[in-house]
Protein backbone atom coordinates (compact mmCIF):
# COMPACT_ATOMS: atom_id res chain seq x y z
CA UNK A 1 0.00 0.00 0.00
CA UNK A 2 1.16 3.49 -0.84
CA UNK A 3 0.26 6.80 0.78
CA UNK A 4 -0.69 9.93 -1.18
CA UNK A 5 -1.13 13.39 0.33
CA UNK A 6 -2.12 16.66 -1.30
CA UNK A 7 -4.94 19.02 -2.29
CA UNK A 8 -8.21 17.78 -3.82
CA UNK A 9 -9.41 19.10 -7.19
CA UNK A 10 -12.31 17.98 -9.37
CA UNK A 11 -14.14 15.94 -6.70
CA UNK A 12 -17.13 14.08 -8.19
CA UNK A 13 -19.54 11.55 -6.68
CA UNK A 14 -21.70 9.30 -8.85
CA UNK A 15 -23.48 5.96 -8.87
CA UNK A 16 -22.80 3.37 -11.56
CA UNK A 17 -25.23 0.59 -12.48
CA UNK A 18 -23.76 -2.83 -13.21
CA UNK A 19 -26.39 -5.48 -14.00
CA UNK A 20 -28.65 -5.63 -10.94
CA UNK A 21 -26.37 -3.76 -8.55
CA UNK A 22 -25.16 -0.21 -8.16
CA UNK A 23 -21.76 1.01 -7.03
CA UNK A 24 -20.83 4.36 -5.47
CA UNK A 25 -17.84 6.02 -7.14
CA UNK A 26 -15.85 9.03 -5.97
CA UNK A 27 -13.20 10.48 -8.29
CA UNK A 28 -10.84 13.41 -7.79
CA UNK A 29 -7.27 14.55 -8.38
CA UNK A 30 -4.69 14.97 -5.65
CA UNK A 31 -2.26 17.75 -6.49
CA UNK A 32 1.08 18.09 -4.71
CA UNK A 33 3.09 21.31 -4.59
CA UNK A 34 6.68 22.25 -3.81
CA UNK A 35 7.68 24.91 -1.26
CA UNK A 36 7.35 27.65 -3.92
CA UNK A 37 3.74 26.68 -4.67
CA UNK A 38 4.49 25.03 -8.00
CA UNK A 39 2.52 21.90 -8.79
CA UNK A 40 4.92 18.97 -8.89
CA UNK A 41 2.55 16.01 -9.11
CA UNK A 42 -1.02 15.30 -10.23
CA UNK A 43 -2.53 11.98 -9.16
CA UNK A 44 -5.94 10.78 -10.41
CA UNK A 45 -7.82 9.02 -7.59
CA UNK A 46 -10.83 6.72 -7.56
CA UNK A 47 -12.79 5.23 -4.66
CA UNK A 48 -15.39 2.51 -5.36
CA UNK A 49 -17.70 0.59 -3.08
CA UNK A 50 -21.21 -0.36 -2.09
CA UNK A 51 -21.31 3.15 -0.64
CA UNK A 52 -18.85 5.98 0.07
CA UNK A 53 -19.06 7.50 3.55
CA UNK A 54 -17.64 10.91 4.36
CA UNK A 55 -17.06 14.18 2.57
CA UNK A 56 -14.39 15.52 0.24
CA UNK A 57 -14.56 18.90 -1.48
CA UNK A 58 -12.32 20.81 -3.87
CA UNK A 59 -9.48 22.49 -1.99
CA UNK A 60 -9.42 20.02 0.92
CA UNK A 61 -6.08 18.56 1.94
CA UNK A 62 -6.20 14.77 2.15
CA UNK A 63 -4.03 11.76 2.93
CA UNK A 64 -5.04 8.35 1.63
CA UNK A 65 -3.78 4.83 1.19
CA UNK A 66 -4.23 2.58 -1.80
CA UNK A 67 -2.62 1.13 -4.91
CA UNK A 68 -1.89 2.44 -8.38
CA UNK A 69 -3.83 0.55 -11.07
CA UNK A 70 -3.93 1.49 -14.76
CA UNK A 71 -2.71 5.03 -14.05
CA UNK A 72 -5.30 5.70 -11.33
CA UNK A 73 -4.65 5.58 -7.59
CA UNK A 74 -7.35 3.32 -6.09
CA UNK A 75 -8.01 4.47 -2.52
CA UNK A 76 -10.12 2.64 0.02
CA UNK A 77 -9.74 5.16 2.84
CA UNK A 78 -8.96 8.88 2.93
CA UNK A 79 -8.29 11.18 5.87
CA UNK A 80 -9.57 14.68 5.15
CA UNK A 81 -6.91 16.80 6.86
CA UNK A 82 -8.96 19.99 6.35
CA UNK A 83 -12.13 18.81 8.12
CA UNK A 84 -10.82 15.87 10.15
CA UNK A 85 -13.34 13.53 8.48
CA UNK A 86 -12.57 9.96 7.49
CA UNK A 87 -13.84 8.98 4.05
CA UNK A 88 -14.28 5.28 3.29
CA UNK A 89 -15.44 3.17 0.38
CA UNK A 90 -17.55 0.50 2.04
CA UNK A 91 -18.21 -2.93 0.61
CA UNK A 92 -21.35 -4.98 1.03
CA UNK A 93 -21.79 -5.65 4.77
CA UNK A 94 -20.37 -9.03 5.78
CA UNK A 95 -23.60 -10.04 7.50
CA UNK A 96 -25.46 -9.63 4.20
CA UNK A 97 -22.93 -11.85 2.42
CA UNK A 98 -23.22 -14.49 5.14
CA UNK A 99 -27.02 -14.34 4.95
CA UNK A 100 -27.01 -14.83 1.16
CA UNK A 101 -24.54 -17.72 1.43
CA UNK A 102 -26.60 -19.47 4.15
CA UNK A 103 -29.82 -18.97 2.19
CA UNK A 104 -28.20 -20.42 -0.95
CA UNK A 105 -26.86 -23.40 1.03
CA UNK A 106 -30.31 -24.08 2.54
CA UNK A 107 -32.02 -23.96 -0.87
CA UNK A 108 -29.38 -26.28 -2.33
CA UNK A 109 -29.72 -28.70 0.61
CA UNK A 110 -33.52 -28.71 0.21
CA UNK A 111 -33.20 -29.48 -3.52
CA UNK A 112 -30.76 -32.33 -2.86
CA UNK A 113 -33.02 -33.71 -0.10
CA UNK A 114 -36.02 -33.55 -2.46
CA UNK A 115 -34.12 -35.35 -5.22
CA UNK A 116 -32.97 -38.08 -2.80
CA UNK A 117 -36.54 -38.53 -1.53
CA UNK A 118 -37.95 -38.73 -5.04
CA UNK A 119 -35.46 -41.31 -6.29
CA UNK A 120 -35.41 -43.42 -3.11
CA UNK A 121 -39.19 -44.00 -3.09
CA UNK A 122 -39.44 -45.04 -6.72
Amino acid sequence: MSVVEGQVHGARFRTEQQRDTSEAVCTFRVERYDDSGNRIQLIPVEMRGYRVEGSISDGDWVRGTGRMKSGTFRMTEVENLTTGADVRAKGIPRIALVFVFVLFALILAFMIWGAVQMFSTG
